[in-house]
Protein backbone atom coordinates (compact mmCIF):
# COMPACT_ATOMS: atom_id res chain seq x y z
CA UNK A 1 0.00 0.00 0.00
CA UNK A 2 2.89 2.27 0.90
CA UNK A 3 4.49 1.74 -2.80
CA UNK A 4 0.95 2.41 -4.44
CA UNK A 5 0.28 5.73 -2.66
CA UNK A 6 4.09 6.83 -3.68
CA UNK A 7 3.48 5.63 -6.97
CA UNK A 8 0.28 7.77 -7.32
CA UNK A 9 1.95 10.84 -6.12
CA UNK A 10 4.44 10.42 -8.63
CA UNK A 11 1.89 10.25 -11.32
CA UNK A 12 -0.41 12.90 -10.11
CA UNK A 13 2.64 15.42 -9.91
CA UNK A 14 4.21 14.53 -13.13
CA UNK A 15 0.78 14.46 -14.84
CA UNK A 16 0.05 17.83 -13.74
CA UNK A 17 3.06 19.38 -14.49
CA UNK A 18 2.49 18.58 -18.41
CA UNK A 19 -1.26 19.88 -18.06
CA UNK A 20 -2.29 22.96 -20.66
CA UNK A 21 -2.74 26.63 -18.19
CA UNK A 22 -6.50 27.01 -17.64
CA UNK A 23 -6.88 30.81 -17.35
CA UNK A 24 -5.09 34.02 -18.75
CA UNK A 25 -3.53 34.81 -15.14
CA UNK A 26 -1.55 31.46 -15.32
CA UNK A 27 -0.29 31.86 -18.97
CA UNK A 28 0.74 35.42 -18.13
CA UNK A 29 2.37 34.56 -15.43
CA UNK A 30 4.32 32.27 -17.13
CA UNK A 31 5.54 34.76 -19.20
CA UNK A 32 6.87 37.11 -17.23
CA UNK A 33 8.81 34.58 -15.40
CA UNK A 34 10.00 33.09 -19.00
CA UNK A 35 11.25 37.02 -19.46
CA UNK A 36 12.65 37.69 -16.38
CA UNK A 37 10.38 37.51 -13.60
CA UNK A 38 8.59 39.94 -12.14
CA UNK A 39 10.74 41.31 -9.16
CA UNK A 40 13.61 41.90 -12.05
CA UNK A 41 11.21 43.38 -14.41
CA UNK A 42 10.19 45.97 -11.79
CA UNK A 43 13.83 47.13 -10.99
CA UNK A 44 13.80 48.78 -14.28
CA UNK A 45 13.76 52.48 -14.17
CA UNK A 46 14.42 53.43 -17.97
CA UNK A 47 15.19 52.51 -21.55
CA UNK A 48 16.78 53.25 -24.14
CA UNK A 49 15.51 51.09 -27.54
CA UNK A 50 17.02 52.02 -30.88
CA UNK A 51 16.04 49.90 -33.99
CA UNK A 52 15.66 50.59 -37.43
CA UNK A 53 13.73 49.02 -40.74
CA UNK A 54 14.23 48.82 -44.11
CA UNK A 55 11.23 51.45 -45.51
CA UNK A 56 11.50 50.50 -49.89
CA UNK A 57 15.08 50.24 -49.96
CA UNK A 58 16.21 53.00 -47.29
CA UNK A 59 16.58 52.41 -43.95
CA UNK A 60 14.29 54.26 -40.99
CA UNK A 61 15.44 54.60 -37.53
CA UNK A 62 13.81 54.41 -34.04
CA UNK A 63 14.80 55.31 -30.74
CA UNK A 64 11.91 55.03 -27.85
CA UNK A 65 13.04 56.07 -24.45
CA UNK A 66 10.62 55.12 -21.59
CA UNK A 67 11.25 56.18 -17.78
CA UNK A 68 8.95 54.15 -15.18
CA UNK A 69 6.17 54.28 -14.71
CA UNK A 70 4.88 56.56 -17.46
CA UNK A 71 6.71 58.28 -19.70
CA UNK A 72 7.94 57.99 -23.28
CA UNK A 73 9.82 59.30 -25.88
CA UNK A 74 9.26 57.86 -29.59
CA UNK A 75 11.31 59.74 -32.28
CA UNK A 76 11.79 58.29 -36.15
CA UNK A 77 14.25 59.25 -38.70
CA UNK A 78 15.14 59.28 -42.29
CA UNK A 79 18.03 60.24 -43.53
CA UNK A 80 19.34 61.83 -40.24
CA UNK A 81 16.22 63.98 -40.26
CA UNK A 82 13.66 63.45 -37.88
CA UNK A 83 10.17 62.80 -39.54
CA UNK A 84 7.95 62.18 -36.89
CA UNK A 85 7.60 60.92 -33.38
CA UNK A 86 5.35 61.09 -30.11
CA UNK A 87 5.63 61.70 -26.46
CA UNK A 88 3.90 61.00 -23.42
CA UNK A 89 4.73 63.19 -20.01
CA UNK A 90 2.56 61.01 -17.85
CA UNK A 91 -1.05 63.16 -18.62
CA UNK A 92 -0.29 64.24 -22.09
CA UNK A 93 0.32 62.18 -25.44
CA UNK A 94 1.99 64.40 -28.21
CA UNK A 95 2.64 63.19 -31.66
CA UNK A 96 4.07 65.08 -34.86
CA UNK A 97 4.59 63.81 -38.15
CA UNK A 98 5.03 65.78 -41.29
CA UNK A 99 4.46 68.77 -39.48
CA UNK A 100 1.06 68.53 -37.84
CA UNK A 101 0.85 67.77 -34.18
CA UNK A 102 -1.78 66.13 -32.15
CA UNK A 103 -2.49 65.57 -28.78
CA UNK A 104 -4.06 62.88 -26.61
CA UNK A 105 -5.03 62.83 -23.19
CA UNK A 106 -6.52 60.31 -20.46
CA UNK A 107 -7.18 56.84 -20.57
CA UNK A 108 -6.85 56.87 -24.22
CA UNK A 109 -3.38 58.66 -24.41
CA UNK A 110 -2.02 55.95 -21.20
CA UNK A 111 -3.40 53.02 -23.51
CA UNK A 112 -1.24 53.87 -26.55
CA UNK A 113 1.57 54.34 -24.19
CA UNK A 114 1.10 50.49 -22.87
CA UNK A 115 0.84 49.88 -26.59
CA UNK A 116 4.43 50.71 -26.84
CA UNK A 117 5.72 49.48 -23.56
CA UNK A 118 7.72 46.28 -23.55
CA UNK A 119 5.93 44.75 -20.41
CA UNK A 120 2.47 46.20 -20.11
CA UNK A 121 1.36 43.43 -18.11
CA UNK A 122 2.50 44.45 -14.96
CA UNK A 123 0.21 47.80 -15.65
CA UNK A 124 -3.44 45.91 -16.68
CA UNK A 125 -4.69 45.05 -13.05
CA UNK A 126 -4.17 48.21 -11.43
CA UNK A 127 -5.90 49.59 -14.67
CA UNK A 128 -9.21 47.28 -14.57
CA UNK A 129 -8.09 45.56 -17.90
CA UNK A 130 -10.00 42.70 -18.05
CA UNK A 131 -8.36 39.27 -19.32
CA UNK A 132 -9.68 35.98 -20.49
CA UNK A 133 -7.74 32.78 -21.83
CA UNK A 134 -9.61 32.46 -25.52
CA UNK A 135 -8.33 29.13 -26.34
CA UNK A 136 -5.12 27.52 -27.56
CA UNK A 137 -4.44 27.96 -31.57
CA UNK A 138 -1.86 26.91 -33.89
CA UNK A 139 1.22 29.60 -34.57
CA UNK A 140 4.25 29.10 -36.63
CA UNK A 141 4.36 25.41 -36.05
CA UNK A 142 3.31 24.77 -32.61
CA UNK A 143 0.72 25.92 -30.43
CA UNK A 144 0.16 29.29 -28.53
CA UNK A 145 -2.80 30.69 -25.54
CA UNK A 146 -4.60 32.96 -26.90
CA UNK A 147 -5.46 35.69 -24.23
CA UNK A 148 -8.26 38.45 -24.97
CA UNK A 149 -8.01 41.31 -23.67
CA UNK A 150 -10.37 44.26 -23.10
CA UNK A 151 -10.77 47.83 -21.36
CA UNK A 152 -11.21 51.54 -22.62
CA UNK A 153 -14.08 50.00 -24.58
CA UNK A 154 -11.36 48.30 -26.88
CA UNK A 155 -10.31 44.29 -27.32
CA UNK A 156 -6.95 42.62 -28.11
CA UNK A 157 -5.62 39.31 -28.43
CA UNK A 158 -1.88 38.56 -27.17
CA UNK A 159 -0.46 35.05 -28.44
CA UNK A 160 1.99 33.25 -25.67
CA UNK A 161 4.14 29.91 -27.33
CA UNK A 162 2.91 27.12 -25.14
CA UNK A 163 6.23 25.75 -24.67
CA UNK A 164 8.55 28.85 -23.67
CA UNK A 165 5.64 30.99 -22.83
CA UNK A 166 6.87 33.92 -25.07
CA UNK A 167 4.94 36.83 -26.01
CA UNK A 168 4.26 35.92 -29.87
CA UNK A 169 1.80 37.51 -31.43
CA UNK A 170 -0.62 40.59 -31.41
CA UNK A 171 -3.79 41.68 -33.18
CA UNK A 172 -6.15 44.08 -32.48
CA UNK A 173 -8.81 46.24 -34.59
CA UNK A 174 -7.61 50.34 -35.73
CA UNK A 175 -9.84 53.03 -36.38
CA UNK A 176 -8.70 54.51 -39.53
CA UNK A 177 -9.89 57.41 -42.34
CA UNK A 178 -10.62 54.72 -44.31
CA UNK A 179 -12.65 52.44 -41.51
CA UNK A 180 -11.70 49.52 -39.71
CA UNK A 181 -8.09 47.83 -40.31
CA UNK A 182 -6.33 44.97 -38.48
CA UNK A 183 -3.29 45.45 -36.88
CA UNK A 184 -0.93 42.39 -36.50
CA UNK A 185 2.14 42.41 -34.70
CA UNK A 186 4.64 39.30 -34.46
CA UNK A 187 7.48 39.24 -31.76
CA UNK A 188 10.29 37.07 -32.19
CA UNK A 189 14.39 36.63 -31.88
CA UNK A 190 14.57 37.10 -28.23
CA UNK A 191 17.63 38.22 -26.83
CA UNK A 192 18.46 38.46 -22.78
CA UNK A 193 20.00 42.16 -21.74
CA UNK A 194 20.46 42.61 -18.10
CA UNK A 195 18.84 39.03 -17.04
CA UNK A 196 15.59 40.35 -18.84
CA UNK A 197 14.21 38.79 -22.52
CA UNK A 198 13.24 41.72 -25.38
CA UNK A 199 12.15 40.54 -28.40
CA UNK A 200 14.59 42.04 -31.54
CA UNK A 201 12.23 41.39 -34.11
CA UNK A 202 8.83 42.63 -34.21
CA UNK A 203 6.92 42.67 -37.37
CA UNK A 204 3.76 44.54 -38.06
CA UNK A 205 1.14 44.47 -40.23
CA UNK A 206 -1.75 47.51 -41.24
CA UNK A 207 -3.73 46.31 -43.92
CA UNK A 208 -1.60 45.57 -46.90
CA UNK A 209 1.25 47.36 -44.95
CA UNK A 210 3.90 45.21 -43.29
CA UNK A 211 7.53 46.49 -41.99
CA UNK A 212 10.19 44.22 -39.74
CA UNK A 213 12.07 46.50 -37.20
CA UNK A 214 15.06 45.04 -36.08
CA UNK A 215 15.90 45.94 -32.22
CA UNK A 216 20.15 47.15 -32.55
CA UNK A 217 20.48 47.76 -28.63
CA UNK A 218 18.61 47.71 -25.13
CA UNK A 219 20.08 50.04 -22.58
CA UNK A 220 18.90 49.46 -19.14
CA UNK A 221 19.09 51.97 -16.27
CA UNK A 222 21.22 54.90 -18.14
CA UNK A 223 19.68 57.56 -15.80
CA UNK A 224 17.25 59.00 -18.63
CA UNK A 225 16.01 62.95 -17.63
CA UNK A 226 12.42 63.68 -17.12
CA UNK A 227 13.37 66.29 -19.18
CA UNK A 228 13.00 64.38 -22.13
CA UNK A 229 9.67 63.62 -21.89
CA UNK A 230 8.48 67.63 -21.89
CA UNK A 231 6.07 68.53 -24.66
CA UNK A 232 6.40 71.93 -26.30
Amino acid sequence: MKYLSLFLCLFLATGSSGQDLTDATAVVNKYLTAIGGREKLETVKDLIISTTADMQGRTMEMETKLKMPDKFKQGTYMMGNEVGGSVYDGATLSRSMRGQQTTKTGKEAFQEFLQNHPFPELYYDTLGIEKKLAGVVALDGGDAYDVEYSGNGTTWHEYFDKASGLKVKRTATMESPRGKSEVEVRLGDYKAVNGILFPFSRTQKFGQFEMTMETQSVKVNKGVDDKQFKIK
